[in-house]
């Protein structure tokens, strides 16, 4: 799995050790290794793997327990016991309760269906649907994230596809996803990425570490220089 940066955050172990010991018994084996090699962040772009959080999905769905098909495997009492460990780039809910130690649960955004798995790795490795896809981790420790706009202040929008070009002989990067919609090329030195907004084209977002704020420079003054 490749990394977008080489600084990950240094008490990640500590921050995984501090939790409350019944919470450790609860949750998946490879999912707390993951988080102690590599923190929280974005996997693949397509899922972000969080912190445990035991309130967000109680307070959130405690008056909305009709919004999936519940049964014996996942029932409405282990909805509201459920501890929520990611999500997905579509709204997907990510968790495991603790009345079904072993299983990890989807709770879909678009469907009624929920899907359970037997590992963490299978849960988050179930959203990437393209064999070939670049299979890579994104963390967000020391995370930034700038926007540069390209809305003209008098109406209409700067042109992207002429910066797009231009960057792209000017700047050599480690990969790239998203190649024929959201281009987004990643630079491991700065320990981020600069996304170009093909849909909508009036949006340019760079993200890096904020100890790589001198090396991103040419990158954003680059930009803002288009854009202005």
């Amino acid at each position: 799995m490749y990394l977008t940066t080489d600084k990950l955050d240094p008490n990640r172990q500590n921050k995984v050790e501090s939790f409350d010991q019944n919470l450790l018994e609860i949750l998946p084996n490879d999912y707390l290794d993951f988080l102690r090699k590599f923190g929280t962040g974005g996997y693949c772009g397509e899922v972000y793997i969080t912190y445990p959080d035991s309130q967000i999905i109680p307070s959130t769905f405690k008056d909305y327990t009709d919004l999936w098909e519940l049964n014996n495997s996942y029932n409405a009492e282990d909805l509201l016991t459920s501890i929520q460990i990611g999500s997905t780039a579509n709204g997907d809910i990510i968790c495991v309760t603790e009345h079904k130690i072993g299983k990890i649960f989807i709770l879909p955004r678009y469907s009624m269906e929920i899907i359970a798995f037997a590992t963490f790795d299978d849960a988050i490795k179930s959203f990437i649907t393209n064999e070939k896809a670049m299979i890579y981790f994104d963390p967000d420790f020391d995370r930034e994230l700038e926007q540069i706009s390209l809305i003209k202040s008098v109406g209409g929008l700067i042109d992207i596809l002429p910066i797009h070009e231009t960057f792209l002989q000017r700047f050599s990067y480690d990969f790239a996803a998203n190649e024929n919609t959201q281009p987004q090329y990643f630079f491991r030195k700065i320990g981020g990425w600069v996304t170009f907004d093909l849909v909508y084209k009036n949006s340019i977002y760079i993200k890096f570490q904020n100890q790589y704020c001198n090396e991103v420079l040419p990158i954003t003054n680059f930009l803002k220089e288009y854009a202005e």
